[in-house]
Parts: C-alpha cells; structure tokens; sequence
C-alpha cells in the first residue's frame, strides 16, 4: 500500500499534517458519497482539514484528492449545517507529527516525527493530548500509538 497523503488539521495556532481520518468514522454511519479516485496516495478520494477550538473538532473544509473528482465540500456532505461541522461522529486517536521524519515504511501513515502530539477525541471533544518527544526516545521503545501495526 502506498504511503497515504493526510489531511489537516489548524492545531496550536498553525496548520499541520494530521495522521487520521476522522471523516471514515462518519462514513461507517452514513452513505459514502461516490468519489472516482483512483490517485494510490489518497485512496479515501479526498483531503478533509479540521480545526481543533476549545477542545472541539470541527471539520471546515474538503476537498476531492483529484481535480476531477466529484464536487465535494462541507456543503455538500452536510447541507444547511454551516461552513464547521462538530465531529460528533469520531471517537478516537489524532496523531499530529511535528519536526523531520526519523522513520517510515510504505502504506497509510506509517510514519515517526521528531515529536508527535497524540489526541484522544470523544464524541468530536478531546479529552486528553500529550506530546510523545520521539527525537529522545530509541526506536525500539517507540509507542504502539504512534507506530500501529506493521512495525517490527
């Protein structure tokens, strides 16, 4: 599997990478809209960026992964809710990674960053966030949270 590109995520006053889908949880619950991507390096056929205000996730845009892909906005997915929409869906881990990349390996975000901010979200509500400070840690002691499966 090819390495995936991420969504966003306006995190700490700055826009970073964000190594999760919170919009695949909406999608287990309701229809998926039809989006012909065939682009290997974003097989989900679209960028959603967030925004993290006070303690809650809100998605603020998306967009297909390819030009020619279907229209697809905030609008469109969840007509007359307004230009944010609470992630009251998601329930789960948020990896933002910070710095250069000490490691990786081909497939979703199997990646390791200098630092790694992990948030746990609940009902689209963070509930906890530490920072995992990998550049100080040797790999062979690196959390499962960060690294997920496949890593030896």
């Amino acid at each position: 599997m090819t390495t995936q590109s991420p969504d966003l995520i306006y995190y700490g006053g700055r826009r970073r990478d964000l190594m999760a889908t919170p919009l695949e949880a909406y999608f287990e619950r309701a229809e998926r809209p039809d989006i012909n991507c065939s682009f290997s390096a974003c097989w989900r056929g679209y960028i959603a960026t967030w925004r993290l205000d006070n303690d809650r996730l809100h998605l603020v845009h998306l967009k297909p992964a390819m030009d020619e892909g279907a229209k697809l906005t905030v609008g469109t997915l969840f007509p007359g809710r307004g230009r944010r929409v609470l992630a009251s869906w998601f329930t789960g881990r948020l990896r933002i990674p910070e710095g250069r990349c000490l490691a990786s390996m081909e497939g979703g975000f199997l990646s390791a960053h200098e630092r790694e901010t992990l948030l746990e979200i609940v009902d689209g509500i963070a509930v906890e966030s530490r920072v995992l400070d990998l550049a100080l840690i040797p790999q062979e002691y690196w959390p499962a949270e960060v690294m997920g499966e496949g890593w030896a």
